[in-house]
């Protein structure tokens, strides 16, 4: 009851009170502390110590990059800011092995040759250390609905991550590491931004401490006209003569993101509490069945996060322990149409359309405790999270999608549960895990072993059997990792890893029913499956130059994606093997920083799992092989300019996506590769403000990403946008 009346007066009005109190209380309470490196020195860092930001995620300890036991990068908010990246997606698609990809009308990132749909990622995203994946589908949200102004600094663990983190840690584990008051170079910072295509973004952040407490808010808020063109789609319309028809997609979206935290100092150092309020709204593009809507769509969105960590410094302590929560609602209100007037040669005579307005709520649970002696150290943990799904609030349909019979005209229908599994049936998963830490042998090897054990469980009702008897069903996974890092010298570290992690189905997946929007498959599905191999070296040989050169080798194992053969059910499609090499060199000095970055995947044996995808052995399909980034930053006086290139080379597709008469729509065999630049200039006005031009897609190339199995389009991107920011620390 009490949340729920805080959330009915969490308006926007409310939300701008609370931050204007802080920015007061902060020009009276606020001491900014310049001694730490921890403190919002870190925004005046060298260029050359920024590229050696310790990282956190990768051992759940503090170590060096060329240390840790992944291959790992860290990147400051400054950079962030500086470099023009908006979001989590900006941020992957310039790290190697990364590339950028599109499924329906979701922007995400794929990785090391391995194709991405849109329901899932298979990447973890942490929040200062707590996992943030979305509840129903597993998705982290890396694309622009999470803004970045409420970061001091992100961390990217590069592959598996599932020893420690368990599902969905499989393409990187992201880790976003949130600001505190001695972050903020004064009492706040303020954003505003306008650029091409009706693009509006604002935000503000602020906070507050004194000796024993601090407290830290911030509001983003974002809309544009999206990425709209005219394309055919997969409805087969026609004109007079016969002539496919072509129809403008549907991408305007919008969203608001509330983040405060509060947090202990002194002996209340390791409290925190921390609420995200998230909201959006989107369209579907090409329509979530491939058919531009031929009439408005309202897709919204919201997720409402609670998180509370208790884990005390204990300086000097030989154990330490760490005992966190986090409470997840998603909410959905989707007013979707399907089909136009008329489809499949008459058979929806006023097309389809559902309404579906529902919501599920996780609850996660953490206890750690770690033992630290003589430069050994281990850690302990054990997790839980529950799913709770409790029915919609309104579902209904212009067809009867609970029995599938002949459409009625002009007639809605009452849907049962979209997850009708398991209404009021939680889901369990359970895990434990352990690693250690060793000192360095011989003062060169240091060795990391660690080990998860998950096990996820539930009730459900079979939905095939007319009597609906209860049923049980459960997954578990073991995902170990060996990591040895062999310092040659102070320069030269040599890494070779092993590692495994996995993804269970998600509620989507497995539960999915009376609806078009899922099709799912509680009986044939797997769980997703990666080993993983990689060995390389970081070297240092000149002070603020580093490179770093990685060999890897991977099987993926049961890839879950929406199958053609099944009207879009949720299946095990391929497993795929693939290696490759990455190559990366920064280069920083006082005034110039700079990096590049190489990559190159083979696919070299595969299994396919779905009838309707061809065999593709020795050629990565649906994704590009070779990709090159490179970027530039200089500052001088009171002018910064900064520079980011991309290239991917074509991306090739399978014989089971063509058809006759392909030649007419896309071209058949491959989506040609290419090449794009963003810019971007900024001038500080005053030591608190500064003005900026960014400039993405600089030259206007035209750039298409496949879109797998027989259908008539690729997905266009962006063109030229042009976007002018303003920025105010104050």
């Amino acid at each position: 009851m009490l949340v729920s009346m805080v959330m009915k007066c969490l308006s926007l009005k409310s939300i701008v009170f609370c931050l204007t109190l802080i920015c007061l209380a902060n020009r009276s309470l606020a001491q900014f502390n310049t001694d730490t490196m921890s403190s919002a020195r870190i925004f005046q860092l060298s260029l050359e110590e920024l590229i050696n930001i310790p990282v956190y995620s990768s051992s759940k300890l503090e170590q060096k990059q060329s240390e840790a036991s992944n291959v790992v990068s860290v990147i400051s908010n400054d950079i962030l800011m500086r470099m023009g990246l908006q979001s989590v997606n900006d941020i992957l698609s310039f790290q190697p092995g990364y590339f950028i990809t599109q499924d329906y009308e979701r922007r995400t990132v794929g990785f090391r040759g391995m194709f991405e749909g849109w329901n899932n990622n298979h990447i973890l995203m942490l929040v200062d250390g707590i996992p943030f994946n979305d509840n129903l589908y597993g998705t982290a949200y890396t694309w622009d609905i999470t803004p970045m102004n409420f970061l001091n600094s992100l961390e990217v663990i590069f592959g598996p991550g599932g020893a420690l983190y368990g599902s969905n840690a499989m393409s990187g584990v992201v880790s976003l590491n949130t600001l505190k008051v001695s972050n903020i170079n004064g009492v706040g910072r303020a954003n505003l931004r306008f650029g091409s295509h009706g693009y509006q973004y604002y935000d503000i952040v602020t906070g507050v401490e004194n000796d024993d407490f601090g407290v830290i808010a911030s509001y983003a808020g974002m809309s544009t006209n999206g990425n709209e063109y005219f394309s055919y789609d997969a409805s087969e319309r026609v004109d007079d003569y016969g002539n496919s028809l072509r129809f403008k997609t549907h991408d305007a979206r919008a969203s608001s993101y509330f983040f405060t935290k509060f947090y202990g100092k002194r002996k209340y150092d390791g409290l925190m509490f921390q609420f995200h309020q998230q909201n959006w709204d989107f369209q579907t593009g090409h329509g979530w069945l491939f058919n531009i809507p031929d009439r408005p769509e309202n897709m919204k969105e919201f997720r409402r996060i609670f998180a509370l960590r208790y884990a005390p410094l204990r300086l000097g302590k030989k154990f330490k322990y760490e005992f966190t929560s986090r409470f997840q609602v998603h909410g959905i209100d989707w007013n979707m149409r399907y089909y136009s007037n008329g489809a499949l040669d008459g058979y929806y005579p006023d097309g389809v359309s559902e309404y579906l307005n529902t919501q599920a709520k996780d609850l996660f649970v953490r206890a750690q405790v770690n033992y630290s002696e003589n430069s050994n150290s281990i850690i302990l943990g054990a997790e839980s999270s529950t799913f709770f799904y409790n029915g919609d609030n309104s579902h209904y349909a212009n067809i009867d999608m609970n029995t599938w019979s002949s459409p009625d005209d002009l007639t809605y229908h009452r849907l049962n549960p979209w997850l009708e599994f398991v209404v009021d049936k939680p889901v369990f998963n359970v895990a434990v895990y352990a690693q250690y830490l060793s000192p360095k042998f011989f003062n060169r090897l240091q060795v990391t072993l660690s080990g998860r054990y998950d096990r996820m469980f539930f009730d459900y009702n079979d939905l095939s059997i007319p009597s609906h008897p209860l049923k049980s069903k459960n997954f578990h996974m073991f995902t170990p990792r060996v990591a040895l890092v062999y310092s040659v010298s102070e320069k030269l570290v040599l890494k070779a890893i092993y590692g495994k992690a996995f993804r269970t189905p998600s509620p989507t997946e497995m539960f999915g029913y009376n609806t078009y929007t899922l099709a799912s498959n509680i009986d044939g599905l797997k769980p997703e499956l990666l080993t993983n191999y990689d060995l390389g070296f970081m070297w240092e040989p000149l002070l603020g130059f580093n490179l770093r050169l990685n060999g890897f080798m991977m099987n993926f194992e049961n890839q879950i994606a929406y199958s053609v053969a099944n009207k879009n059910l949720s299946t095990n499609i391929y497993s795929l093997k693939t290696c490759g090499v990455e190559f990366a060199a920064q280069y920083a000095q006082k005034n110039f920083t700079g990096f590049t970055n190489f990559s190159y995947s083979r696919r070299f044996d595969e299994e396919i799992l779905d009838s309707t995808v061809a065999l593709s052995k020795s050629k990565v399909t649906w994704a590009p092989s070779l990709l090159i980034k490179l970027g530039a930053m200089y500052k001088f006086n009171r002018v910064c300019l900064s520079a980011l290139g991309y290239y991917q080379n074509r991306a090739y597709r399978r014989e089971s996506d063509q058809f006759d008469g392909m030649s007419n729509y896309r071209p058949a065999d491959y989506v040609d590769g290419w090449f794009t630049m963003n810019a971007r200039g900024a001038y500080r006005i005053t030591r608190k403000s500064e003005f900026s031009i960014s400039v993405r897609n600089v030259f206007n190339s035209e750039r298409y990403i496949p879109k797998n199995n027989q259908y008539p389009f690729d997905y266009q991107m962006d063109g030229r946008t042009i976007i002018g920011e303003y920025v105010l620390r104050f």
